[in-house]
Formats: C-alpha cells, structure tokens, sequence
C-alpha cells in the first residue's frame, strides 16, 4: 500500500493521500528539474501532491554543492504522491493501533532507551564539534548545525507512529507509506505555509528538557527565552529565513511577526520566531529552489555551512532535516522541518536523526546531551510501570459523575507526563465498562499506561456515613511532583493507611516538610475553622492531588483554598474529607495526635 496521511492540528481532520495516480520519483540530481515540472504541472491543473523533499536534494539544487552528493542512500532526493483529492479522516483514526482490542499484544512498540544505538558516542560527537569551532573562529561561518543517526529495530511503524502522535500531538506531523520505506514524522516545526499569495515560515531554534514540577517545568521555559546564546541563535536563523523569503516575496513584505515564542511539547520546550511576506511567485520550482533547505537545520551562511557538514556527518540525513507535506491547487502549500522523524525500511531497520546548532560559544557536553534529548520522545515509554489513575462513581440515573472533570485531569497528567491518550477511546472504555451493569451504582477505575493502553474495572461502592482519620507520622516533600497526580506508584500513601486501618481508622492524613496539612491517602482534606463562612482546603503549593470535588467545591464558591496546619485542626468546628467517588464526609479526628517526623 502507498498512502500519505499529514496531521492538521488536535482535533482537526486529517488528510489522507491514497491511491495515487502516479507517484513522482527523482533518485540521481539529473532527474530533479523534471520532477519539480511534473509536480507543478499536475498542481497547476487541479492536482495534490504529497511527499517529502530529502536534505540531500539541496545538493542537486545548488552547482557548488553538487560534488558532495552521497554516492549511497536510502531514499530519493523527492518522492511525490500524486492524488485527484485528499480524503479528510478523523483525528482518532488509527486509534486501534495504540490500544489493540481485549487478547491483542499491548506492549508499547516504542523502543527502550538503551535499544536506540546512536552512531556517534560523545569522543565521536567532541571531535566533529571541536573541528566545527574551528570553522567558527576562523570565520568560515557563524553556526553549523551539526547531527548524526541512531538506529533501533521496529516491528509495527504504523503502530509506533499512532502513539508517538498522541504522545507528541503536532499539527505537522506526517505518515508516509511506501513498498520499500516508511517514514513517521513528529515534527512540531513548520517550514512553510503559503494560502492567499502569503508565506509564513515559523524557524525552530533552542532547546530546554521539561520537568516534571509545575513550578520548575514554568521556571525552564522561562530560562529557555531569556537565554542570550539561544535568543542569538534564534535570531540568526531568523535573518537567514528573511534572506530566503526575500527572493520570493514582493518587494519590502518581508516582516517578522513573532520573535523568541515559547512551544511547549510533552519532552521540552522549544523557541521560536515566525517570518511571513507576501508572495511574488508561488510556484513549486520557486519556492523549492528558493528555500530548501530549511535554515534551521543548516546554520549560517547556509552554503558554507552544508559543506561543512558533508565535510563531518558520517551518514546521509536522507528524510531527515528536508521537509514532507503537500502542495494544492491555488498556490497552496504547507510543508514541516523533517525533524523528530523516522525512516523504517522494509526490513524493520529504523533510523532517526538528531543535532543541533553549533556557534562560537557552544559547549560540547551540553550539544550532546541536547542532542540526545531530542530522541527522547521516541523513547520516554521505557517501561517504567507507571500509570494514570481516575477513579469514578457511576451512577444509573445519572451516569459518571464528574466524567469531564476526572478526564480533564487525566489529560492535563497525560501531557505533563508523556502519556499516549485517547479521550475517544478512553470514554468509550468506560461506558463499555458498565453496559451490563445490574447495580445501581458502582466504583469505576481506570488505568492509562504511558502507551495509551487503557484498563477500566468496575465493582461495588462501600458507602460510609464518616470517616475516623488521623495523622500520619511521616512528612512529605511539598515539591514532589508525583503528589499532584494521580498515579499508580503510591507505596507512600498505601502503607500509611494500611498502617492507620490496622489501628481502626479509615484514613490518614499528611503533613508536608513545612508543618502544612496536605491530603488524605485518598480523600481531599476539608475544615471549618471559626469566622469562616466556607470550608477551608490546602493550597496545591502544599504538596496535594487537585482533586475533582475538590475542584468543584472551589468554582461553586463552597470552599476556599488555605495553608492550614494541625493547630487548625485542633480549633476546627467542623472536619471533612471526601473524593469524587463518596463525595463529602464527617470526619473524626484521633483524640491523640502522633508526633509528625519532620525531615
């Protein structure tokens, strides 16, 4: 099967390239200009085309670079899907592919990450980068952008790219199915997008590892944008695309409209600048010939700067850092910055690239690791048997109470975790969950893996009237980041109320390292203390879930948040814990209070 399916963006359709007409090949440089004529003659009379344009095909397009072509590759310099009309499919097609049916293989099929064989070790990546800063201050150029391959085995490339898109949702993500290759393209950068006799670029330049505290993760973005070496490397790359667009663009349309923006995806943080201008001529030759390749992934001057890299990069990038998507009818075109890409061929041998800008005051060990980073969402699903839990009560009058609440909050985890989901599939799991119910009511829980396979239980609800709790003697780290979801390794909370149920009681409640009461093992902790005319809840800075009652109990006006602590407790006129699944309880507080432990 030959196919070409191009994401749109979350929730939008996304287009399908089946069944093409013909398909538009260029392997040597003497077969380039024909292609690009045959392309724009079928656009120019109605056609899509839809493919890839490879980075060596910059060889072929300028004279100076044509005797650094690679004499062995693996793709061709282009390869275009020629289709009368894109069929438009949903965005949660292929959702069978990430979350197979009950007796399927569910194993996640991205690879572990010690799987993923890089062919430059950091000696390897030292010396090509120390060769590099020579260039630089000799003045050759003023960055390079330097990459090398990994390679790792896959078994099932549709499969692994319909997780990785939900993992790393992009509205320029890209699925090409051929005979001989397949290549699955999560790339969050967009090269160029023309409607309208406008052109808007949107260059992608500097890196920042996300973290999992809210706090620290807003702190590394922060950083990201303030950085004087990335904000120069940006800016460079910047003024590269506005030299490039100026040979397409009427005369003095050239602008930035956006410089130094913040993209946020589930491993990092990204920055980057967006240039537009108004077209003179938008024809496929021009605009390939004019702009390709990405400047981005290049460095600066872009010419010098690619025979720098044919001078270092021990393997073709093929696929890698050119660029896939389409052009249409009308002068329409929109095409991403092949990165985060993977080429499998048909023997299961997959190969993904990675790099990054080097400049004058680059410094190697921090390039490789970045480098290294980038790979990591092929890789975060290293099974570490963590899980995504929601918890709800479903009722047969009512249905699930608070369904929207418990899967925003899934969703919010999923993203800062790196989860693969599927709200469709995740609701539709639920409801089969209860389809032959006889009870009236029961307890529903779900557990999303970080491949986006979804288990849901359902069983009997034990009602209580109240709740006898006490402390727990053991404090916890308010800037743990696992104490604000709800997750599947919870030792800690666990062996704290067994401990207390061992004693009598139903629940525990915790304290942080700073004397401030928390949460329950499994309920939120509500109080009434005096002069106040609502319940008091802890802070989420405290260290706690955001619970959906306790999300719901705040919007309705019935309870504020507050730092409290255990002599609040003692002067309360009212305790109260509860979930989403028993909703508001009376509680009973020990008579002795333990000492808490503080560390």
């Amino acid at each position: 099967m030959t196919r070409v399916i191009l994401e749109q963006g979350a929730g939008a359709p996304r287009l399908l390239f089946a069944d093409p007409r013909r398909i538009v090949v260029a392997w040597e440089p003497g077969e380039v200009d024909a292609a690009l004529a045959e392309i724009e003659a079928a656009v120019a009379a109605g056609r899509h085309a839809a493919g890839f344009l490879a980075y060596e095909l910059a060889y072929a397009l300028e004279p100076r670079l044509a005797p650094l072509m690679p004499a062995r590759r693996t793709v061709p310099l282009l390869w275009f899907a020629i289709v009368e009309e894109p069929a438009e499919i949903p965005d949660d097609d292929g959702a069978a592919d990430v979350d197979p049916a009950a007796g399927e293989p569910a194993d996640d099929p991205r690879p572990r990450r010690e799987d993923v064989i890089p062919e430059w070790d950091a000696a390897a990546y030292q010396h090509r980068f120390d060769r590099v800063k020579r260039y630089i201050t000799a003045g050759d150029v003023y960055q390079v952008n330097l990459t090398f391959r990994a390679r790792f085995a896959c078994r099932s490339p549709r499969r692994l790219y319909e997780v990785l898109r939900r993992a790393q949702p992009t509205p320029f993500g890209a699925y090409i199915e051929t005979p001989d290759f397949t290549i699955l393209s999560c790339s969050p950068e967009l090269f160029f997008e023309c409607a309208g006799g406008r052109i808007v670029t949107r260059p992608m330049k500097g890196t920042a590892a996300r973290e999992r505290d809210p706090d620290s993760d807003r702190a590394a973005a922060r950083r990201l944008v303030e950085d004087e070496k990335t904000r120069a490397e940006n800016l460079m790359i910047v003024d590269l695309m506005r030299n490039d667009l100026g040979r397409l663009a009427r005369l003095g349309s050239v602008r930035v409209d956006r410089l130094f923006e913040t993209e946020t995806h589930p491993t990092l943080h990204q920055l980057t600048s967006t240039v537009s201008a108004d077209l003179a001529t938008d024809g496929v030759t021009a605009l390939v010939r004019a702009l390709f390749p990405p400047g981005s992934v290049t460095g600066a001057p872009k010419i010098r700067a690619q025979e720098i890299i044919a001078a270092l990069e021990t393997s073709p990038r093929g696929v890698y850092t050119g660029a896939i998507g389409h052009f249409a009818p009308g002068g329409r075109a929109r095409f991403n910055v092949a990165i985060r890409t993977v080429v499998v061929d048909r023997d299961g041998r997959a190969e993904i690239g990675v790099g990054g800008g080097v400049v004058h005051d680059s410094v190697a060990a921090a390039e490789h690791a970045e480098a290294l980073l980038k790979m990591r969402f092929l890789t975060v699903s290293a099974d570490d048997g963590l899980g995504l839990i929601e918890t709800l009560r479903w009722e047969r009058a009512s249905g699930f109470v608070r369904l929207d609440r418990h899967l925003a909050r899934l969703g919010a985890s999923a993203v800062q975790l790196g989860f693969v989901l599927d709200p469709a599939t995740v609701r539709a799991r639920l409801h089969a969950a209860v389809a032959a119910a006889t009870e009236e009511r029961l307890r529903v829980r779900l557990v999303l893996r970080r491949c986006g396979t979804v288990t849901v239980e359902a069983g009997p609800i034990v009602d209580l009237d109240r709740m006898h709790v006490r402390l727990a003697g053991t404090p916890v780290d308010p800037h743990d980041w696992r104490l604000r979801h709800k997750i599947t390794e919870r030792a800690r909370y666990d062996g704290a109320r067994r401990a207390a149920e061992a004693e009598g009681f139903d629940e525990v409640l915790f304290v942080n390292t700073r004397g401030e009461l928390t949460e329950g093992s499994f309920t939120t902790l509500f109080v009434a203390l005096p002069g106040e005319d609502v319940l008091l809840t802890p802070a989420l800075a405290c260290g706690l879930l955001p619970g959906c009652l306790r999300a719901e109990l705040l919007e309705s006006g019935r309870a504020r948040e507050a730092v409290l602590t255990t002599e609040d407790l003692a002067r309360a006129t009212a305790i109260h814990v509860g979930n989403s699944l028993r909703g508001l309880l009376p509680a009973v507080l020990a008579q002795r209070v333990p000492s808490v432990t503080r560390r």
